[in-house]
């Protein structure tokens, strides 16, 4: 369908940030069109946890929360690098401000109910820290609110049909029996009403909010370049289903998403090999692309989610990630190629690790990287183990030198790190790292039936197995440099007229280091609600 069509603004990405961003411009007026490269929509939102990072927000008060802005700020300010408050305090400020109006106006304006759930932020004892709280996400909704789309909605790698906070607030992959009985009742339920959980859930939810407003969503659509007159971007270019297309706006939204599937700009940012990578493979840097060509600053290219990912198989490929918790689990730990520890398993950020390089090679210091377990670990978490099928991902022996020799790693770094976890597991202090000794570690993922310390056990019984811990990708958060109202920037620190980002197509305010889970989804949300707020208001 080749043509000409005039909005008043259009977005790029049908993910979080690109609902958010529509439905906040359209209730504010402005005639909208969603364009989605891909035949089904919700992008990597639709694939992940659900999880939702928003401090100070209304549901609070029922959980007996105490939390302010300056909480939420002085906690952002203590987690985050070094020195990135001089650029960064604006958009700080800015998050803090509108995120809680965010979630109050998309649940006014959408059939979502947000659940709070009992996860602390990861560095809860830094000051404004919160141990629990801060934390949503979208409830079930049934797919048939997303009206001629609900078979059109992109679905995560494995169906979870569990809620993030049902699976959080039971420790679900410490006890999965337990719980599954006690919940199957209500999932019956939901697979009668295909009703949704997690990412899909809110996906369906905001889509249902932008259809009722008034919305286009053209799925297909590749936008291919920016339209650039007299320094003003005034629309896109784009290929609808395999047709050349022009669309003029007063305003475009790039909420496209990362670069994690576009090799060259992860050679240039993040070198050295990427095996398994947990969102889209449409996720390959266009938005990027073409702010750049149109004048934009890219900044905090090298900063990513990197975690723990256990292989699936995913629309034909095998490798694809999907984010793990049995690291998380008693009997288990995380050793380099010398067979020693080298960070808290259990910390969220751990994927942090893997981007540590030598200052004058450039390789990463800490890959190849292995999960180790024993027997115990089989016999209380089988769900947890690595799965046979999958060739080089399971390593078994009846003892550790020969574990150590199947998979290339010291033998006797490892024996010599086998009895030392297990020496402060018999104790429940981790001397070395400190894995199980902060809120978020005792509170978040181990297994509370474990003690003396609910995320350390002994790794003394045979047989012993193995598992590559690979650097995978989740998202990337680097993109182009946007001021508080979230208006792209030329590397001159001025406006680049008409052109917004939002999501992880901008650069990330927080980078590599999360606040919290959910830092990601929430800056995604709230960031397109600033983007669809500002760019309607210029309309008028």
């Amino acid at each position: 369908m080749s043509g000409e069509y005039e909005y008043d603004i259009v977005i790029v990405g049908s993910g979080a940030a690109g609902l958010s961003a529509a439905l906040r411009a359209a209730h504010l007026g402005a005639k909208v069109l969603v364009l989605e490269k891909a035949a089904i929509l919700g992008g990597t939102t639709a694939m992940s946890g659900g999880c939702i990072w928003v401090p100070n927000h209304h549901h609070q008060a029922r959980l007996g929360v105490q939390d302010s802005m300056d909480d939420a700020m002085n906690y952002i300010r203590a987690v985050s690098p070094d020195g990135w408050h001089n650029a960064e305090e604006p958009l700080w400020q800015a998050f803090v401000d509108e995120a809680p109006k965010m979630l109050r106006f998309v649940e006014d304006r959408t059939p979502i109910n947000f659940n709070p759930n009992h996860e602390p932020d990861p560095y809860a004892e830094l000051n404004g820290g919160k141990a629990f709280g801060r934390n949503v996400s979208a409830g079930p909704l049934r797919a048939g609110h997303a009206g001629p789309w609900k078979d059109k909605i992109r679905r995560p790698a494995v169906n979870v049909e569990l809620s993030y906070e049902e699976v959080v607030d039971t420790f679900f992959f410490a006890r999965p029996k337990r719980w599954a009985v006690k919940f199957a009742p209500r999932l019956l339920w939901r697979r009668l009403w295909d009703k949704r959980t997690r990412g899909n859930a809110l996906t369906i939810g905001l889509l249902r909010g932008c259809m009722d407003v008034g919305v286009n969503i053209w799925s297909e659509a590749v936008a291919q370049d920016l339209i650039v007159r007299e320094g003003v971007v005034i629309g896109l270019d784009i290929d609808r289903a395999g047709d050349d297309a022009t669309v003029y706006a007063k305003a475009v939204i790039l909420a496209s998403g990362g670069f994690e599937w576009n090799p060259e700009m992860m050679a240039k940012f993040f070198p050295g090999p990427v095996e398994w990578t947990a969102s889209p493979d449409t996720n390959t840097g266009d938005g990027h692309r073409m702010a750049e060509a149109a004048g934009a600053q890219l900044d905090h290219m090298d900063q990513a989610l990197i975690m723990g990912t256990t292989p699936v198989e995913y629309e034909g490929r095998i490798h694809h990630g999907l984010p793990a918790a049995d690291y998380f689990l008693p009997h288990s730990m995380i050793v380099n190629k010398h067979g020693k520890r080298f960070i808290n398993e259990k910390q969220m950020n751990v994927g942090l690790a893997f981007e540590e390089r030598d200052e004058k090679t450039g390789a990463r210091l800490h890959l190849p990287a292995w999960r180790i377990y024993d027997s115990q670990f089989a016999v209380k978490y089988p769900h947890a183990l690595p799965k046979k099928a999958i060739e080089g991902n399971f390593f078994c022996a009846d003892d550790l030198a020969s574990l150590a020799s199947q998979i290339d790693v010291d033998p006797a770094g490892l024996a010599e790190t086998a009895v030392r976890f297990s020496q402060f597991a018999r104790v429940g202090v981790d001397k070395d790292f400190g894995r199980g000794a902060s809120i978020w570690d005792r509170n978040r993922g181990g297994d509370p039936d474990h003690k003396p310390n609910p995320t350390l056990g002994t790794i003394e019984k045979a047989p012993f197995y193995a598992m590559p811990f690979k650097a995978s990708f989740l998202a990337t958060k680097g993109g182009a440099r946007t001021d508080a109202k979230a208006r792209v920037l030329k590397p001159d620190g001025s406006v680049l007229s008409g052109l917004y980002a939002a999501g992880n197509v901008m650069a990330n305010s927080f980078g590599s280091k999360g606040v919290g889970a959910g830092t990601t989804l929430g800056p995604c949300l709230t960031w397109g609600y600033i983007a669809g707020e500002n760019a309607a208001r210029c309309l008028k």
